[in-house]
């Protein structure tokens, strides 16, 4: 009630143009495939990387692509595959499939070898470009083996931390309701607010007698998320609503239906239909929570220390004032 949490739209930023991504993916889509190109581009473009080898020994015989001198063998483009996440191996597991990935891994080879016969990669934008990217690739596997080292938390480090912050654990109490809203502008004049409040009392006395509370929610109410549901808010704590709805729906009983309650939303009439008691977690219900907590602690740590090393080996100086910023 307290705002709506809208989708994040992905930032469509990896190194393959979106003008090459649309010709190679309608070019796959008229030769009946399609639906994998864009994912393959970007799995192809940040895997590790696997060389390209010359002719192999045994002739053609392993070789699954040409293109210019070089050869892709079936062992690489296994080796390709395997470095993926594991989420993305499992979708390149019939043949079929594994052709899909071998032609987009050759149509990026191959615009790649273009942008380089025409000298794209001695420009100083797209040098930095290529350097940054080597650099964050090569920072993140030195990250991930560093992080290896850091000790695993054990079952004794959960629970001496569970027995220290037990208060930590804690489910609040929660309040199950239905309502129904008549909703009432934050700009609304006072006769306009009279209304309001007597439609919501004229709603009131229909559940009084007798009225089927999630039907008059349908029909009545103007909350378009959760009017479809007979108004029903599910589990909710007290946090979670605007203090005047909290304050009314956590003094009421189970079945109770208050008279309109003002908030900055308008009149709400609330009905509880179920409650749960404060919880305390006991160990086996916290030791995830915990778990992660002194895992990414011990992460953090070990990178800040790591971190206060390498400025101190490289002798790591930052300029400030005016001079920096020329």
């Amino acid at each position: 009630m307290k705002g709506h949490v809208s989708p994040t739209p992905t930032n469509d930023g990896n190194g393959f143009g979106k003008a090459a991504r649309r010709h190679l993916s309608a070019d796959r889509q008229r030769q009946g495939g399609g639906k994998w190109l864009p994912l393959l581009l970007s799995l192809i473009l940040f895997a590790p990387s696997v060389g390209w080898g010359a002719q192999p020994p045994g002739g053609d015989k392993d070789v699954v692509a040409k293109w210019g001198k070089k050869v892709v063998t079936r062992a690489e483009l296994e080796a390709r595959i395997a470095v993926l996440p594991p989420e993305y191996q499992n979708r390149f597991k019939n043949e079929q499939q594994r052709q899909e990935f071998l032609e987009g891994l050759v149509q990026v080879q191959i615009l790649a070898a273009e942008a380089r016969a025409q000298k794209l990669d001695k420009e100083r934008a797209m040098v930095l470009r290529l350097e940054d990217m080597t650099n964050s690739v090569l920072a993140q596997e030195y990250m991930k083996r560093e992080l290896a080292k850091v000790p695993q938390v054990t079952e004794k480090d959960i629970e001496d931390y569970y027995q220290s912050h037990k208060g930590e654990f804690v489910n609040p109490a929660q309040v199950k309701a239905q309502h129904i809203l008549v909703k009432v502008d934050d700009k609304a004049k006072p006769e306009e607010i009279a209304a309001a409040r007597a439609k919501a009392e004229n709603i009131r006395k229909e559940i009084a007698a007798g009225g089927d509370f999630s039907k008059l929610a349908e029909k009545y109410s103007d909350d378009p998320g959760s009017k479809t549901r007979g108004g029903d808010l599910g589990f909710f704590a007290r946090e979670r609503m605007v203090p005047e709805f909290s304050q009314a729906a956590f003094s009421m009983k189970k079945d109770e239906v208050s008279q309109p309650v003002k908030t900055a939303f308008g009149f709400h009439i609330i009905k509880v239909t179920d409650t749960r008691p404060e919880k305390q977690l006991d160990l086996k219900e916290a030791a995830p929570r915990i778990r992660g907590r002194l895992e990414n602690a011990r992460r953090k740590e070990a990178m800040d220390k790591e971190l206060e090393r390498l400025k101190k080996k490289y002798n790591v100086r930052f300029e400030r004032g005016q001079e920096a910023a020329k």
